[in-house]
């Protein structure tokens, strides 16, 4: 990495946040023990319902009062979050367990801010938001975000065998998504050298991973790279915040019910390309991350690996 002496500046702060993490293949089967360690009085599980057979694994192998939600939504519907806080009011758990994506994880964030709760989160696809402390949840197709450190889990499980079964167009988008924590974080003005240099090595290692990935999407060692970038993608977003691209994102997702991966991978170029013009500071990080041509580099990503290019592609 060799950026200017300006961008370089050593005057900045920087938030480092609080959490555990456990990495590694088979790594699941040690959930348990994990929630254990927390002394629940009671436990909820959440997750989607092709999650449904570890989570009833998982709550079988608990030995305090644990009861289940299966069936989570896109965006975090409000009635969602509301029928999931009238189960936590009626069993009382001191701990929120989360298995599955970002729609699972979105939801044991909302319990973790209006409850007193420890979270665990077990993801299965690429993306990071579990690493953050921002919220989102939909209501008459708007979509509400914040900031919270309650919403931060005590634990975080990264299993890569859970990535295996996922299809390719899921784990392309799910690393747009990572790709766009790291890009954003390059032109917003309270970005620390930390998280900056944190977010050029992280957007290579992603972009090499899902190419290995999509050629073979069966490879554990390939899969468990992808899902270390998008952990390390997911802390460059927790510490440098958002900006127009996760806007922009989150108005439209709320308003239209657009998938979130494939959001990311039509609009995250194009803020490259704007950012490119509007924001000179960014494009030395930029080139750093992408090479000459940020913007081309991305469209040509996204083109070899099939992703969606516009937002008519994802039935805008």
């Amino acid at each position: 990495m060799n950026l200017p002496d300006e961008v370089m500046s050593l005057d900045f702060i920087h938030d480092q946040l609080p959490g555990r993490i456990v990495f590694g293949a088979g790594r699941r089967h040690g959930a348990p023990g994990e929630i254990l360690a927390l002394g629940p009085s009671g436990v909820l599980i959440i997750g989607g319902a092709h999650d449904a057979n570890m989570i009833s694994d998982l709550a079988s192998a608990l030995d305090v009062p644990t009861e289940t939600i299966i069936g989570v939504r896109p965006h975090v519907p409000a009635e969602t979050v509301r029928d999931a806080l009238v189960t936590v009011d009626r069993l009382q758990p001191n701990v929120v367990v989360t298995v599955g994506g970002g729609s699972a994880t979105g939801l044991g964030k909302m319990i973790a801010r209006d409850r007193v709760v420890a979270l665990v989160t077990v993801p299965t696809t690429s993306a990071g938001s579990e690493m953050t402390p921002i919220w989102g949840t939909t209501e008459g197709g708007v979509k509400q975000t914040g900031r919270s450190l309650r919403v931060l889990p005590s634990v975080v499980i990264y299993d890569p065998e859970l990535t295996i079964g996922l299809p390719q167009a899921v784990t392309v988008n799910s690393a747009f998504n990572a790709l766009a924590h790291c890009v954003e974080a390059l032109w917003l003005t309270d970005t620390s050298p930390i998280a900056a240099e944190a977010a050029v090595s992280a957007i290579g290692s992603i972009i090499c991973c899902v190419e290995n990935v999509a050629a073979r999407l069966d490879d554990i060692d390939a899969r468990a790279q992808l899902l270390y970038g998008a952990h390390r993608a997911g802390t460059v977003l927790a510490s440098a915040g958002t900006g127009l691209l996760h806007k922009t994102a989150h108005v439209l997702g709320g308003m239209f019910d657009l998938d979130h991966g494939a959001m990311y991978a039509v609009l995250t170029p194009h803020m490259v390309g704007h950012h490119l013009i509007t924001t000179p500071t960014a494009q030395p990080w930029l080139t750093d991350a992408l090479g000459p041509h940020p913007k081309a580099a991305l469209d040509e990503l996204a083109n070899r690996l099939g992703a969606p290019r516009s937002l008519a592609e994802i039935d805008f």
